[in-house]
């Protein structure tokens, strides 16, 4: 596939996330369950004594070159009805098919009506079509990047793959951003249950490019993003004490631990001399750029099912080199809670899209120093919300937050083996690769 299609999914900011899948991902579960005790669904973010953090637009850039730019993800996303579409073509399969086309969403069977095998020296073989393309794009989504629950591909991102597929650009780092924030909401709120899909993955390459004392040492090129790095880092093992610890006791950053991201040249537009427009890029898409890492809004999640999650940069303004100070609170639809709304209603999807596009149109594009600094207001603001939450030892607050936890990849007990489930967070106390994670069979090896 990528001899056919690589260019265009280097145009369209895709092609790194995919080749992400190459290699298996192993699971930190002990980094994952920790750092969790620290998550926010209110405010979706890492709640520490030192102040908040949290994954940003500007992160899904630096992390897997994932552009703001583009067509906005919503669930009114309609990829247009072109001959040899998916969305076109899917109809015509499943009557085929007959009583056998519900199974034929199943991965296997997906992949065995869909995948071809291809060779860029074998001459013989044409072009693929849009429909493969669009096929495959379809098994990558759901059965590597949002990992769905229900373990087989589904229609939902139909739409969006044709639109890809089609030669589309999709503002697919904010979309990304806003299903991490919904599988952590997801996580958080069901008593921390060890049985949820979703972003997981993503969320651990972030955390590991904040917090590089919980991975192994890895040298990243100036021209790839973080995860492909950190993905062929040496695996590193931490008990779920260790991580718990490290995050309690955690009091200060410098401003190069908070500006990773920030301070990352690749992809090209991240160069932060607003001053210099790169090339392939105009004044306009760089305000945008900028406007989407910088503005707080609600952000997208789910096409079928649509739902909204609220995006807080100005809660950590450090990580942009910015000086925190007491923000104002924002205008969510989430009402700044865990509650999420359903925004299926055409109105409530419109107003989420007004209040990006509003606040865009405040951004001035000039250089800023690189700060690492919280204002009187933001120290006493940030005080008050978070003081009464370290008060206890670190022995007695791990003790109390991993009573129910059995997340720690310790070596297996002398008792009976159970069964590994077929879940991300699955019980079986060993590290593992996500389960079912193998290289995309459909990419060159």
């Amino acid at each position: 596939m990528k001899h056919f299609f690589g260019q265009q999914w280097k145009d369209q900011g895709i092609y790194h996330l995919i080749k992400l899948f190459d290699q298996p991902l192993v699971m930190d579960r002990s980094l994952l369950a920790v750092a969790l005790c620290f998550w926010s669904s209110a405010t979706n973010t890492m709640n520490l004594r030192f102040g908040m953090m949290t994954p940003t637009v500007l992160d899904m850039a630096a992390l897997f070159g994932l552009s703001p730019l583009g067509m906005e993800v919503n669930s009114a996303l309609v990829a247009p009805k072109a001959e040899g579409s998916f969305k076109v073509a899917w109809p015509t399969v499943a009557k085929l098919a007959g009583s056998k086309a519900k199974n034929m969403l199943n991965y296997s069977s997906f992949y065995g009506n869909f995948g071809v095998e291809d060779s860029a020296d074998n001459d013989s073989i044409a072009p693929l079509g849009e429909v493969e393309h669009a096929a495959f794009l379809l098994y990558w989504l759901c059965k590597f990047v949002f990992y769905t629950q229900a373990n087989k591909v589904t229609l939902e991102f139909a739409h969006l793959v044709d639109y890809l597929a089609q030669g589309g650009r999709l503002a697919l780092g904010p979309f990304l951003l806003g299903h991490i924030y919904s599988t952590l909401h997801d996580v958080v709120t069901d008593g921390m249950k060890p049985k949820h899909g979703g972003l997981l993955w993503a969320f651990q390459f972030w955390l590991q490019a904040y917090f590089p004392k919980l991975r192994g040492a890895v040298s990243v090129a100036d021209t790839e993003p973080l995860a492909t790095a950190f993905a062929r880092s040496p695996k590193k093992h931490n008990a779920s004490t260790f991580c718990y610890k490290f995050f309690y006791e955690l009091t200060e950053r410098t401003g190069s631990q908070f500006r990773v991201s920030l301070a990352r040249s690749y992809p090209l537009y991240l160069a932060h001399d607003l001053f210099i427009i790169p090339d392939g890029e105009t004044e306009n898409d760089l305000r945008e750029i900028w406007g989407s890492f910088l503005v707080a809004c609600d952000l997208h999640c789910g096409l079928s099912k649509a739902g909204a999650e609220v995006y807080l940069p100005h809660f950590v303004a450090r990580q942009f080199g910015l000086i925190q100070t007491a923000p104002l609170p924002p205008l969510s639809i989430n009402r700044f809670s865990s509650w999420r709304a359903d925004v299926a209603q055409q109105h409530c999807m419109a107003g989420i899209s007004f209040h990006l596009q509003k606040g865009m149109s405040f951004i001035t594009l000039r250089p800023w120093m690189r700060r690492n600094a919280v204002d009187e207001d933001g120290r006493l603001w940030y005080k008050d919300c978070i003081s009464a939450r370290f008060i206890r030892p670190a022995e007695e607050a791990v003790r109390g937050a991993l009573k129910n936890a059995d997340w720690d990849p310790s070596f297996p007990r002398l008792a009976k083996r159970r069964k590994p489930r077929s879940c991300l967070l699955d019980q079986v106390r060993r590290p593992r690769l996500y389960p079912g994670w193998r290289p995309l069979p459909w990419l060159e090896q």
